[in-house]
């Protein structure tokens, strides 16, 4: 018996002893990063990479648990939480009381519970800071590489419209505007790291390009609206770089305005009377405010209010008959009320005051991604897009790794 259960013993530390030696943590964060830059390529592969992150996460924390560590938050990311959960507090009621209840409160989990795990990863991975900044640079990387196909796409097919890697040109412009931010920040800031650093400009400009022949409108504003900060902050720390991104934005508005179809498809942006994209978006949002009226405290449930809005409240002036409001302001204060409504602008007041300090070059990533996010929310309701939410959730999670390194 004695000799069986040495022998036991002996095959087990066989077996356990290489497990042991996996790093976890690495593991993690490179199905992260993977399962970010594949999701709107595609959802299964992208899901299957995410859920081996969660499980490697999940080994990796239990193995620090067990080991006596103790995880410690800081008190800004402590706050932040207490922010969130006050947010997600607020929808709550319409996830349990929604006209769909089953449905809304399946949403509701997905929405606050398993996207938000990309962030609590991103800050309780034990990993140092240079694995956190490749796994951003791979992340801008590839998505230039996405806007060279699209660029490709739109050239060699002459469409009026490129989809590149993946589908949804709305759930690409959210992406475009909250990544492209950290591209063009790493290249003009003072930091003189890496292997990328002059890279960062080139991946900037396919980014852009590729949201360009896309076609895309909310991107170009998206990216349009991050350039002032950017642009502020870049004169303090290379004027000479600053002035050089100007000239590069001006050579590109050229091309669009010397471009029929691209001027055409930028002056669209306010066009509400023929071009029915917008025209009917104005219209759902008129019937959206009656629709608060009717129900203002927890709204009609998560995702139910373009139900009830097609059935009960659209006019003969919304021509397509729209599924959802395409704002993420409109579509939560139908859905949720008014107390969804201050729980959403509390938590992104909050975002952008935590990344108020913009001298760190990652904290004004931070703050120039969640400015890109909420313009293209005002064109789509960017909070229901996974793909969107958790590139916002990736980047945040970055800024918030990296955000005291000058």
């Amino acid at each position: 018996m004695e000799l069986n259960n040495l022998a036991f013993v002996i095959w087990m530390k066989k077996v356990v002893g290489p497990i042991n030696k996996i790093k976890f943590n690495h593991l993690c964060l490179i199905m992260l990063t993977l399962a970010i830059c594949v999701q709107r390529l595609t959802i299964a592969v992208g899901n299957m990479f995410y859920a081996f992150a969660i499980i490697f996460f999940t080994i990796d924390t239990y193995r620090r648990y067990r080991s006596g560590e103790h995880l410690v938050l800081s008190k800004q990311i402590k706050r932040y939480f207490l922010v969130y959960i006050f947010f997600a507090l607020m929808i709550l009621p319409s996830a349990i009381f929604s006209l769909n209840s089953g449905y809304s409160f399946s949403k509701y989990i997905d929405y606050f519970v398993l996207r938000f795990i990309v962030l609590i990863m991103l800050i309780f991975l034990k990993i140092d800071n240079e694995a956190i900044k490749k796994a951003l640079f791979f992340f801008i990387a590839f998505m230039a590489i996405d806007g060279l196909v699209t660029l490709a796409e739109r050239l060699i097919t002459q469409a009026p419209r490129a989809q590149g890697l993946g589908d949804g040109w709305l759930r690409h412009a959210s992406i475009v505007a909250t990544i492209f931010p950290a591209s063009i920040i790493l290249w003009i800031s003072q930091r003189k790291y890496f292997l990328s650093k002059n890279w960062m400009l080139l991946c900037s400009v396919c980014i852009v390009l590729g949201a360009i022949a896309s076609g895309t409108r909310s991107s170009w504003v998206g990216i349009l609206s991050v350039m002032p900060f950017v642009l502020y902050q870049g004169a303090k720390w290379s004027p000479k770089k600053c002035f050089a991104l100007l000239a590069i934005l001006i050579c590109i508005a050229g091309v669009i305005v010397m471009t029929p179809p691209l001027h055409q498809r930028a002056a669209s942006i306010v066009n509400i009377t023929t071009d029915r994209s917008n025209g009917d978006r104005v219209e759902a949002w008129k019937s959206a405010a009656v629709m608060v009226q009717d129900k203002p405290v927890i709204g009609y449930g998560i995702l139910q209010g373009g139900k009830v809005y097609l059935q009960n409240y659209r006019t003969a002036a919304d021509t397509q008959g729209l599924g959802h409001f395409h704002n993420i302001y409109v579509q939560t204060a139908v859905d949720s009320g008014l107390l969804g409504f201050i729980g959403l602008m509390t938590f992104i007041v909050y975002s952008l005051w935590m990344f108020r300090r913009w001298n760190y070059p990652y904290i004004l990533i931070g703050f120039c991604a969640w400015i890109g996010f909420i313009i293209v929310g005002f064109f789509d309701y960017t909070w229901g897009m996974s793909a969107a939410v958790k590139t916002l959730w990736f980047v945040t999670g970055c800024s918030l790794r990296l955000h005291d390194d000058a």
